[in-house]
C-alpha cells in the first residue's frame, strides 16, 4: 500500500490524491444531532448511550437564545451534556456528577451488522458475555438486558413502565458498526441502577485502527462552566482497569488554584492532548500535550480532529496539527466519549466539586471517517502548539500506581504530573 502525503495550506489540509496508491478518508458515519419529534424519527438517536450519574442531564434539539451563526440555531441545533450545579447539604461531600455519551451497547442484528450479535445470543452457553457471570443465570441476564435495552431514553431507575421518548422506539442500535467487548468491572465494582448495569455488562467499541485500516473522528464542540472538576472527548476503550486502558482524546482538567480558600474559589483550566496505553510493561505510557487557550479555547466553537493510525494519533484544532503522538498508540477497539463532570484530579481536596455554576459540554457535528492503509499524516505542528512529554509509565516513580488498581484517575494524575 503506498503512502498518503497531506500538506496544510492556510490551515485547510489537502490529500494528493495523484499519488501512486494513495487512499483517502471515507466517511462511514455522521450526525448532525437533528432529533425530529415526529415521524419519520431519527435512528441515529440510537447510536449513542446517554448516561446520567447523580444529577448530569442531556437536553436534545438544543438552541441557544442568542445562538451564533454556527453554533446551538435551528438549523445546527445541538445535544447538551450538563453537570448542573449542586451544593451539598452542610457536612456531606459532593456527589459524583456527570453527563456523558458513548456508543451504545444495547445492540442487535440489523442493517448494520447482519450477523447475530452478543445481546443476540444470551442464552447461548458459549457466549461470551456469560462465560465469567457466574453469579446471574443467563435466563435473568437476557430478562435484564431485554427490559432495560428496549427501554428508550430517558431511562429511569424504578420505572415500572417505559416511557415512549419522542426520538426512538425502543433503545437497540441496529445501524452501526460495533464491537462488544465485556465490561469485567460491571461485575466487581459497586453495583449501579439496573438501567445501567445491566448494559454496562458489554461495552461497544466499533473504532480501530491497525496496518489495514485507520480512523478519524471530526467534532465540533463548545463548553461552558469553569468551576472544578472535568471534560472531554475522544477515544476511549470504555474501561477503569489501567491494564487494558487505552485513549486518544483531548481532556480539560480544572482544579483550584487557591485549595485552602473558604471562598471564592479561582480554578486553573488546562486543556491536555492525551494519548494512553495501559499494561505493566515498557510497551505501556502515554504522551500528553497541552492545549494552549492562546490558540484554541475550548469555550469557543471549534472543529476539534483525532486521526489514529497504527503507529501514531493526531489531534487538530480547525484543520490545524496541534500534536502527533508516535508512541504507545493504541492497538485495541476504541469507543468514542464525550463527558462533563465535577471529578477532582487534584492530589488534594475533595473527590468531588461543589458546582456553583453549571457545566456543559454542546455538540452540533460528529463524522467518522476511515482510510484504507497506514497512510502518513502531517508531521509538523502549526505554530503555537506545545511540547509533547511521552513516558513509559515503568519509568514513573511509583509506577505500581498501575498494579491491581481500577482507578482512571491515578493514571490521570500519573499522565498529568509527569508533563514537562
Amino acid at each position: 500500500m503506498g503512502s498518503c502525503a497531506k500538506i496544510s495550506v492556510a490551515g485547510v489540509l489537502l490529500a494528493l490524491g495523484f499519488l501512486s496508491g494513495c487512499q483517502t478518508w471515507q466517511q462511514v458515519y455522521v450526525d448532525d444531532y437533528r432529533y425530529p419529534t415526529t415521524s419519520p424519527l431519527n435512528e441515529k438517536f440510537n447510536t449513542w448511550f446517554w448516561r446520567e450519574d447523580a444529577v448530569g442531564v442531556h437536553a436534545f434539539n438544543h438552541v441557544d437564545v442568542n445562538a451564533p451563526v454556527d453554533g446551538c440555531t435551528a438549523d445546527t441545533p445541538c445535544v447538551k451534556l450538563t453537570a448542573p450545579i449542586y451544593a451539598p447539604p452542610a457536612g456531606q461531600n459532593a456527589p459524583y456528577i456527570n453527563a456523558e455519551m458513548y456508543n451504545n451497547s444495547c445492540v442487535r442484528q440489523g442493517p448494520g451488522h447482519p450477523a447475530k450479535q452478543p445481546y443476540d445470543r444470551l442464552l447461548d452457553p458459549v457466549n461470551p458475555l456469560l462465560q465469567s457471570i457466574s453469579f446471574v443465570s443467563p435466563t435473568e441476564l437476557h430478562a435484564g438486558i431485554t427490559k432495560y435495552c428496549h427501554m428508550p431514553y430517558p431511562y429511569r431507575e424504578g420505572s415500572s413502565t417505559a416511557y415512549p421518548a419522542p426520538y426512538a422506539k425502543d433503545g437497540w442500535n441496529t445501524t452501526t458498526t460495533a464491537d462488544i467487548a465485556h465490561n469485567y468491572l460491571a461485575l466487581i465494582a459497586d453495583k449501579e441502577a439496573d438501567w445501567k448495569w445491566y448494559r454496562d455488562v458489554g461495552f461497544n467499541n466499533p473504532y480501530v485502527a491497525n496496518e489495514q485500516t485507520a480512523s478519524r473522528l471530526d467534532m465540533r464542540i463548545k463548553v461552558t462552566g469553569t468551576d472544578g472538576g472535568s471534560r472531554g472527548w475522544g477515544y476511549w476503550n470504555t474501561t477503569m482497569n489501567p491494564l487494558v486502558m487505552q485513549f486518544a482524546w483531548f481532556m480539560e482538567i480544572t482544579t483550584l488554584k487557591n485549595p485552602d480558600a473558604s471562598s471564592d474559589p479561582e480554578f486553573d483550566n488546562t486543556v491536555w492532548m492525551m494519548t494512553v496505553k495501559g499494561g505493566d510493561s515498557d510497551a505501556a505510557g502515554f504522551c500528553v500535550t497541552a492545549l494552549e487557550p492562546e490558540v484554541a479555547s475550548i469555550y469557543d466553537w471549534h472543529d476539534y480532529t483525532i486521526e489514529w493510525r497504527e503507529d501514531a494519533v493526531q489531534y487538530l484544532v480547525d484543520g490545524k496539527v496541534m500534536a502527533t503522538h508516535s508512541s504507545y498508540v493504541p492497538d485495541r477497539n476504541l469507543a468514542f466519549h464525550n463527558w462533563v463532570d465535577n471529578r477532582n484530579y487534584a492530589s488534594s481536596g475533595p473527590a468531588n466539586y461543589a458546582l456553583t455554576i453549571e457545566k456543559s459540554n454542546r455538540i452540533n457535528r460528529f463524522l467518522v471517517s476511515e482510510m484504507a492503509g497506514s497512510n502518513a499524516f502531517v508531521e509538523a505542528a502549526a505554530e503555537g502548539a506545545s511540547v509533547t512529554t511521552c513516558k513509559s509509565f515503568a519509568s514513573l516513580l511509583g509506577s505500581d500506581v498501575l498494579a491491581g488498581s481500577s482507578d482512571l484517575k491515578k493514571v490521570i494524575s500519573a499522565v498529568v504530573s509527569a508533563y514537562e
